[in-house]
């Protein structure tokens, strides 16, 4: 099982970001597949897109914290890797929330149409189905695998190697900005429909290398954190370039992990939501027997 599990999801074709079925990217795992996206899990899309917003404002503004020019926060703001995931969670969010509300919004005018000129021909329906994944699924498909991936490995690696009590405020939004970005995607995780694929585990490491790209440039050209530092981040000095190399290279295989731990938690999801939906399915079927006059004679003889 195992192993045929590992040749299915190593298929050189599931590097393509496509998809079969696009009503999963609108569902959550939790609801009937054949049913429009739940109205509770669009509210939990917005409410998700709002809050990465709301962090994403707060920590461009520095909330809550004096002792900087703030032109100096602004324009500092983007150096950070941190920064860097968070805009990805609010892209990928909004999408998600966009593209769900879609949906929703495109199943209530299309019921309300069959309600009022009677239902359309299978024919119709099936040419305005797209062959393949819409554009904007697969760019919310790409930024989502992005940003669980390096959510995860940000709150990992800052509390463990970046954090010091000595320079860092342990504040509402420093926890905000290196916790509650992991939990609101592990919750993602745990509550969207769509597929995660062990392979695009090359997403989030492109955008490491990018950004660990960018460090070094940003080193060599003279830049400096906003404590006035020559280097973004203590671990990723590149005044000391082999012991920096070395931290690159365990930093990438870091994101691998946690990608293969996030595609682990996703494979558990459906594997749990399955089960449910298939215990549900025979406890109705059961229900019906009983109700079925047939069955009753049966039993009584």
């Amino acid at each position: 099982m195992i192993k045929e599990l590992w040749r299915r999801e190593l298929r050189l074709d599931l590097l393509r970001a496509d998809y079969h079925s696009p009503h999963k990217f609108t569902q959550t795992e939790w609801q009937d597949p054949r049913q429009p996206p739940a109205l509770w899990y669009v509210v939990y899309r917005w409410l998700s897109a709002v809050l990465f917003f709301a962090v994403a404002v707060c920590s461009v503004l520095d909330a809550g914290r004096d002792g900087q020019d703030i032109g100096v926060r602004y324009v500092k703001w983007p150096i950070y890797l941190t920064n860097w995931g968070l805009a990805c969670c609010c892209l990928q969010a909004a999408l998600g929330a966009g593209i769900a509300t879609s949906s929703l919004v495109q199943d209530r005018r299309q019921r309300r149409a069959e309600r009022e000129n009677g239902p359309s021909s299978p024919a119709a329906t099936q040419s305005l189905q797209a062959p393949a994944l819409p554009l904007v699924h697969r760019l919310y498909w790409v930024l989502n695998t992005i940003s669980v991936t390096v959510a995860i490995g940000i709150t990992c690696t800052y509390w463990v190697a970046v954090y010091e009590p000595e320079t860092h405020v342990l504040d509402a939004l420093n926890i905000l900005v290196h916790a509650a970005n992991s939990a609101l995607m592990i919750m993602d995780i745990l509550l969207a429909a769509h597929p995660l694929r062990l392979l695009h585990a090359f997403w989030p490491l492109l955008f490491v290398t990018i950004y660990l790209s960018f460090s070094l440039v940003y080193f060599l050209a003279g830049g400096t954190d906003r404590m006035d530092r020559t280097c973004v981040y203590p671990v990723l000095d590149w005044a000391k370039p082999t012991r920096t190399t070395v931290v690159c290279v365990l930093g990438l295989s870091f994101v691998v992990a946690v990608h293969t731990a996030v595609w682990a938690m996703h494979l558990a999801r459906r594997r749990i939501a399955r089960s449910l939906r298939e215990a549900k399915m025979a406890a109705n079927k059961g229900q019906a027997d009983k109700k079925d006059p047939a069955v009753q004679l049966d039993a009584m003889a």
